[in-house]
């Protein structure tokens, strides 16, 4: 089973482009590079960056706290995606679907 991490404190609802922006250029390409390898263990972030596994993940912790990446851990393993802000617009069709879905099982 599949558990999800994320720190609910940071207030962030995911990494927009202009916060990406504000961030130092280490984190900016670790965050595009996360991106384009589709949810990278941290074994494989750990390679990217020439580090061992708790260094990587003390790496990534400030990029956690903020919401602008999610943790997944399956088993013993951990995997990383970037989260980016709901559309607008987006949050009324979500209800929408989610109350034709509901309705679909009543």
């Amino acid at each position: 089973m599949a558990k999800f991490s994320k720190d609910k404190s940071s207030g962030s609802s995911g990494l927009s482009f202009r916060e990406l922006q504000k961030l130092p250029k280490e984190e900016q390409h670790l965050i595009n590079w996360i991106r384009r390898n589709n949810k990278p263990s941290l074994l494989d972030i750990a390679i990217h960056l020439c580090q061992d596994e708790e260094t990587a993940l003390n790496s990534l912790q400030p990029l956690l706290e903020k919401g602008f990446i999610e943790e997944t851990i399956v088993g013993e393993d951990r995997y990383y995606r970037v989260t980016y802000p709901p559309k607008k617009g987006q949050s009324l069709f979500k209800k929408l679907a989610d109350k034709k879905r509901l309705n679909k099982h009543l």
